[in-house]
C-alpha cells in the first residue's frame, strides 16, 4: 500500500527548507495556453503551450475549473525545451518561477507537474500548517494518516472513499493556523505500481490515459477522488482522529491507542512548512489534538483493515491522555 510525492528524508528536508535550484523563471500567463483549477484551498494555474498536457490536465480536474485564479494560486509553467546533444527532448517544469524538474518523456510531465506543486505548496500558504499525511473526513470528524511515503497512506484512501469515507487529500494534512481546522485539497490520488492488485482488488479501473512515468518512482497512476465516487470531496473540518499507518504485508491488522504527547511529537517530524508557517508549529499542533484520539495502526489486507478502522471510529476510543 504506496504512497506518492516526497519520497525520502532529503525529500522531506527539502520541502522544509525550500531553496530555489534554479534561477527563477519569468512567469506570464497567456488566455489562450492557461488552465485554473480551485482545489479546495488550494488555486492552481497551469500555463504550457503543450496541448496534450492540457487536455490531460482538464480531464483530470474537470469538475475543478474556475475562470480566474485565486490570488494565492500557485503557478505551474510547462515548456519544451531545445534539443541539446544529450537529451533529443525536455520539458521544463516550473512552479512560481522556480525550475523544479526537467523530465524527458511525455509521459513523465504530469506526475511532474503534481509534484511541482507539492515543492511550492509549503512556502505558497503560510497560513497552514502542512503535514506530510493523507486527510479523510467520516461522520463530520477529520482523519488524520501521517507518515512518509510507503507507510500505505494513498492506497488506504483509496480503500477508505470506497466505505464512504470522504476525502481532503492524499499527501497534505492543511492545519489552519487560526481555526485549527483541516482544509480540502482535492488533488488527485497518486498511487504506484505495486498497489495496482489492490486497486483491481477494490474494483478500481486503471485507466491506460491516467497511467504515467515517475522517473526513477517508476510508473503511477493518477485517481480523481471524484471518479471513484461523486461525493467523495469532503469540506471544512475538525481534526478528530489521527492515526499513524504502517503497512506489512501479511499481517493480521491492528490499532493501538497512543497518548496525544507522542502524537504530538511524531507529527513535528513530518511538518512539511516548520519554518514557513505564520505560527510556531508545536503551538498549533498542542491545540490541535486537544481533542483528537491517536493511534498506531498496523495495516494488512485492505478490507481488514478498512473494517477495523471502521469500528474504531464508530467506538470513539480514547487514547491514553
Amino acid at each position: 500500500m504506496a504512497g506518492c510525492v516526497a519520497e525520502s528524508a532529503t525529500d522531506m528536508d527539502r520541502l522544509q527548507h525550500p531553496v530555489e535550484r534554479t534561477r527563477p523563471t519569468p512567469f506570464s500567463t497567456s488566455a489562450r495556453h492557461a488552465v485554473h483549477v480551485q482545489l479546495g484551498a488550494v488555486g492552481i494555474t497551469l500555463e504550457t503551450g503543450l496541448r496534450a498536457l492540457r487536455r490531460q490536465y482538464q480531464a483530470l480536474y474537470n469538475s475543478c475549473f474556475v475562470e480566474r485564479p485565486s490570488e494565492d494560486a500557485l503557478h505551474v509553467r510547462v515548456r519544451r525545451m531545445p534539443i541539446s546533444m544529450t537529451h533529443r527532448r525536455r520539458y521544463e517544469v516550473s512552479a512560481n518561477g522556480h525550475t523544479q524538474f526537467t523530465p524527458t518523456h511525455f509521459n513523465s510531465v504530469l506526475p511532474h507537474v503534481e509534484w511541482a506543486v507539492s515543492w511550492e505548496l509549503p512556502r505558497a500558504l503560510p497560513q497552514f500548517l502542512q503535514l506530510h499525511a493523507s486527510v479523510m473526513e467520516v461522520q463530520g470528524a477529520g482523519v488524520i494518516f501521517p507518515g512518509a511515503a510507503g507507510v500505505g497512506k494513498s492506497t488506504l484512501t483509496v480503500g477508505l472513499i470506497a466505505r464512504g469515507w470522504r476525502y481532503l487529500c492524499d499527501e497534505f494534512a492543511l492545519l489552519h493556523s487560526g481555526s485549527l481546522d483541516l482544509h480540502p485539497y482535492p488533488r488527485a490520488i497518486c498511487i504506484k505500481e505495486p498497489s495496482f492488485p489492490v486497486l483491481r482488488e477494490l474494483g478500481v479501473p486503471i485507466l491506460r490515459e491516467f497511467c504515467f512515468s515517475k522517473g526513477s518512482k517508476g510508473a503511477v497512476t493518477l485517481l480523481s477522488p471524484r471518479s471513484l465516487r461523486a461525493d467523495a470531496v469532503a469540506g471544512v473540518c475538525p481534526p478528530r482522529f489521527v492515526i499513524f499507518p504502517q503497512y506489512t504485508p501479511g499481517v493480521e491488522p491492528s490499532i493501538t491507542p497512543i497518548s496525544r504527547g507522542e502524537a504530538a511529537f511524531a507529527l513535528h517530524e513530518v511538518c512539511f512548512n516548520l519554518l514557513h508557517c505564520n505560527r510556531l508549529a508545536v503551538d498549533i499542533l498542542a491545540e490541535a489534538i486537544r481533542g483528537a484520539n491517536c493511534f498506531r495502526l498496523t495495516a494488512g489486507n485492505i478490507h481488514k483493515t478498512c473494517d477495523l478502522l471502521q469500528s474504531v471510529i464508530e467506538r470513539g476510543e480514547s487514547p491514553c491522555v
